[in-house]
C-alpha cells in the first residue's frame, strides 16, 4: 500500500507547490517523502502544481508522481483548461489521453488542442462527439470535423450521420444560422436518425429528416434552405408533418411546391384529419375551460389554408368522425361554426359527412346557440323538445294506444288495470312508456262531485327518430 501524508507534511507541500517553492520541492522528493494524499483530500499535489501554472514544478510532480489514476485526472483539468503545453507535458510523463472524452477537448473550442486528439487517436465515433459540439454551436468543431473525415474515409459514414443529426436538431429548433452552416459542412436533410436532446432520441420509430424537423418548427426560411425537391421528396408526408403542429406558413409553402393535400386512398386529406383532431394540443387551459376560436386561431389557419387548395374530408370510419367530435367538444361552438363555414365554403366535404358529424345529440345541445349561424349555412336544428322518442315495439304490439287513451280517460286506472289483468301501478308505466297522458291526482273525485276538471290532453304523435334532427336544406 502505498505510503500517504500526514496532516501536517500534506500541509506543508501544499504550502511549498502554492508559493512555487520549486528546490524545497526537489529536497523532498530527493529524500523520499511521499506525495500522495489521504483517501478523503480531493485535491492532489499535483492538481496544486497545476493551479499555480509554474510549467517546471508541475513537471518536477509529474515525473514523480506514481498514481496513474492522479495523472489522468490532472490530464482532464489541463484540457478543460485549454493549456496544450501542459497537456503535452503530462502526456510525456504518463498521462493517457484516452481517459479524457473527446468532447472535453472540443468543447475548448480551441482547434490546436482538437487536432492534437484527433492525431493521437482518439475515438471520435463513440458517444458522437461532434454532434454534441454541434448541438452546442462549436463552431471551431466544423475545421477539424472536415479535415479529420477527408482523412478517414472508413469513418465516413458515422462522422456525416453525426453531422446530419446535428442538422435535425437545428431544423427543429428553428435556428436557420446553423443550419446554413451544417449544410454549408455537408449535411444531408434526408438521412432518417435521432435528435439531440430529444426524448425517445434512440427509438427507431421516433426518427425524423431534418426536412420533417424544418416541417415541425414552421420556419419556412430552414424550409427553403433545405430546398424540398418534389421529385424526390415526398411533399405530401412532409405536408402532413407540418399539419401535425399546425404550421401554417410550411403548409402553404409546401402547397405552393406542388404538394398534393388529397393523399389517402379515398382521395381525403391525412393533413385535414390531423387539423381537426388537433384542437386540444394547441392551446393549454389547466382550467379546462373551453378553447375560443382566437385560442386556436392557428389550426383554423392551417383548415383554411389546406380547403383553399382543394383538400377533401373523408374520413375512413365512424371512429374518425368521433375524434373530430371530441376535439371539437373540447372548443366554443364558434369553432364548430367556422370550420362548418370553411368546409362548406370549399366544398371540402360531402353533405353527408357534415350531418354524421352533427348527428348526436350532445352536438346539436353544443350548437344549441348557434341556431342562427347554422341557418346562414343552410343548417337548421330542429327542436327537439316537440319531438318523442318512438315507445317500445312490444308495447306498440301488445297495447292500442288510442284504445288505451280513450279508456283512461273514461274510467279509473284501477277499473282499467283489471280488465287487463294488471296493477295500477304497471298500467300507468306502459301510458308513460306509450306517451299517453293520463288523468292527474284527485281527476275523478272532482268529476265525481261536479267540479271542473278541464280538458283532456290530445294524444301526441310518436316520431320515428330519435331527438333533434339537424339536416341540410
Amino acid at each position: 500500500m502505498a505510503v500517504v501524508l500526514t496532516q501536517e507534511e500534506l500541509k506543508e507541500l501544499t504550502y511549498l507547490c502554492r508559493t512555487g517553492r520549486l528546490y524545497e520541492i526537489e529536497k523532498w522528493i530527493a529524500s523520499g517523502k511521499s506525495l500522495g494524499v489521504p483517501p478523503d483530500v480531493r485535491k492532489t499535489i499535483l492538481q496544486t502544481a497545476l493551479e499555480t501554472g509554474f510549467h517546471s514544478l508541475i513537471e518536477l510532480v509529474a515525473r514523480h508522481e506514481g498514481d496513474q489514476a492522479v495523472k489522468d485526472a490532472a490530464l482532464q483539468y489541463a484540457v478543460r483548461q485549454a493549456q496544450m503545453d501542459v497537456v503535452e507535458l503530462l502526456l510525456t510523463h504518463g498521462a493517457n489521453l484516452k481517459s479524457v472524452p473527446f468532447l472535453d477537448a472540443l468543447l475548448t473550442w480551441q482547434p490546436k488542442l482538437i487536432r492534437f486528439f484527433l492525431a493521437h487517436g482518439v475515438d471520435a465515433i463513440k458517444d458522437a462527439p461532434f454532434a454534441q459540439a454541434f448541438g452546442t454551436k462549436i463552431r471551431t468543431a466544423i475545421g477539424p470535423f472536415l479535415e479529420y473525415k477527408r482523412e478517414h474515409p472508413e469513418l465516413a459514414p458515422q462522422l456525416q450521420e453525426q453531422l446530419d443529426c446535428a442538422l435535425r436538431h437545428f431544423c427543429g429548433e428553428g435556428n436557420l444560422k446553423w443550419v446554413s452552416l451544417l449544410m454549408w459542412a455537408g449535411g444531408d436533410p434526408r438521412t432518417i436518425g435521432p435528435v439531440l436532446d430529444k426524448e425517445y432520441t434512440n427509438d427507431p420509430e421516433c426518427f425524423t429528416t431534418a426536412l420533417e424537423e424544418a416541417c415541425y418548427s414552421g420556419n419556412v426560411e430552414i424550409l427553403k434552405r433545405l430546398k424540398p425537391d418534389p421529385g424526390r421528396d415526398d411533399l405530401a408526408q412532409l405536408l402532413h408533418k407540418a399539419a401535425l403542429l399546425a404550421r401554417k406558413n410550411s403548409v402553404e409553402y409546401l402547397l405552393g411546391l406542388g404538394a398534393n393535400p388529397n393523399d389517402k386512398a379515398n382521395g381525403g386529406s391525412s393533413a385535414i384529419d390531423t387539423c381537426l383532431t388537433h384542437f386540444t394540443f394547441e392551446s393549454f387551459d389547466p382550467y379546462r375551460r373551453p378553447r375560443s376560436k382566437y385560442a386556436v386561431w392557428r389550426t383554423l389557419g392551417c383548415i383554411q389554408a389546406l380547403l383553399e387548395h382543394g383538400a377533401q374530408w373523408r374520413p375512413d370510419s365512424p371512429r374518425d368522425v368521433n375524434s373530430v367530435r371530441r376535439s371539437l367538444y373540447e372548443c366554443e361552438p364558434d369553432v364548430t361554426v367556422d370550420v362548418l363555414q370553411l368546409l362548406i365554403k370549399n366544398n371540402g366535404c360531402s353533405q353527408q359527412v357534415i350531418q354524421e358529424l352533427l348527428k348526436p345529440p350532445r352536438m346539436k345541445e353544443h350548437l344549441a346557440s348557434k341556431t342562427w349561424h347554422l341557418a346562414r349555412l343552410k343548417l337548421e336544428l330542429a327542436d327537439h323538445k316537440q319531438k318523442q322518442a318512438r315507445p317500445p315495439a312490444a308495447l306498440l304490439a301488445r297495447f292500442d294506444r288510442e284504445k288505451l287513451y280513450e279508456q283512461v280517460w273514461s274510467q279509473p286506472m284501477r277499473t282499467v288495470a283489471q280488465a287487463y289483468a294488471v296493477s295500477d301501478v304497471w298500467l300507468a308505466k306502459v301510458c308513460r312508456r306509450l306517451k299517453i297522458p293520463v288523468p292527474g291526482r284527485g281527476y275523478w273525485a272532482k268529476k265525481a262531485a261536479g267540479a271542473l276538471v278541464g280538458r283532456r290532453p290530445k294524444l301526441p304523435q310518436i316520431e320515428s327518430k330519435i331527438g333533434p334532427t339537424l339536416f341540410c336544406k
